[in-house]
């Protein structure tokens, strides 16, 4: 009997002992555990800091980096040259050009060139024993010559002679009876002034060089101011038959490259016949304009 009881007692506690392994899990063994996945840590990328490069600002543009393209500041503001008869107004610092060059004078009071070199033009005057009586000829610009020295003509530093020989001829019956008067000057394109007082010739200043006279007027080329000078010859005055043969030469002293000048041939009548000697005022529609330089351009 009391083997029987000790044999119960066994299985209950068997029973107890299973029961409570079936609630419990089941560990794998070691080897067989799934191995954790090791995921690296990012590091967050930073930018890399530009120590700039900067190219200078220009009238157009900013600062800016040549590295990243980053400006700063703001651009520069143009210096601008004065316009001058030859030029227009200038950026000193990028080039850029604001209009035009300054309309010379002789245009601005409405007056224009109405020649060509190497072709004749009636020339009307007055004859020289009968004011009242007109004459009608023809002028000529033979020929313009520029050079820097020869052998006659010192070289200037700076400057160049302008040679130019005008034929004026008359073969009408009041010229062969009467004479003739003939009016000729000079003036500058760009700066002629309107009211600028005719001056014969001779009584200009005497120069430094030999025979030529200090011009009463400045010239501005390139926005400076230039003394030039001029000699003034009547070559020849002569009848052949009853023809009247002038011709007359002109050598001007110039700084190199200028083209504002210009021979005038005018009515003897419109300065004889008035108390003024304005030139302006003694222009007509007759009076022929040779600008010289440009007859050789």
């Amino acid at each position: 009997m009391k083997k029987l009881i000790i044999s119960g007692i066994s299985i209950v506690m068997l029973f107890f002992l299973f029961a409570c392994a079936d609630d419990e899990p089941i560990e794998p063994e070691p080897e067989q555990r799934p191995k954790p996945t090791l995921r690296p840590i990012l590091e967050r990328e930073t930018e890399p800091v530009c120590e700039h490069f900067w190219k200078n600002p220009d009238c157009h543009h900013p600062y800016i980096c040549l590295d990243c393209g980053e400006t700063k500041g703001s651009p520069l503001e143009h210096v601008w040259t004065d316009a001058n008869y030859q030029e227009p107004s200038e950026c000193e610092l990028c080039g850029d050009i604001d209009g035009e060059p300054l309309e010379p004078n002789f245009t601005a009071q409405g007056f224009s060139i109405n020649t060509t070199a190497g072709r004749p033009y009636d020339y009307k005057t007055i004859t020289n024993q009968d004011p009242d009586m007109t004459t009608v000829g023809e002028a000529t610009l033979m020929y313009v010559d520029i050079f820097e020295s020869d052998e006659d003509h010192t070289a200037v530093a700076g400057y160049e002679y302008i040679v130019a020989r005008i034929m004026i001829t008359f073969e009408d019956e009041n010229a062969s009876i009467n004479g003739f008067k003939y009016l000729t000057g000079q003036l500058d394109y760009y700066g002629f002034d309107p009211d600028e007082r005719v001056i014969a010739h001779d009584d200009l200043e005497d120069s430094d060089f030999e025979d030529f006279k200090v011009a009463n007027r400045r010239l501005n080329f390139y926005g400076e101011y230039y003394d030039y000078f001029l000699k003034h010859t009547q070559v020849e005055n002569v009848w052949v038959g009853d023809t009247s043969y002038v011709v007359l030469e002109y050598i001007f002293l110039v700084p190199v490259g200028y083209n504002g000048i210009i021979i005038y041939i005018s009515n003897a009548a419109n300065f004889s016949n008035s108390d003024s000697r304005v030139l302006s005022d003694n222009f007509d529609s007759d009076t022929l304009f040779f600008r010289l330089r440009m007859q050789t351009d």
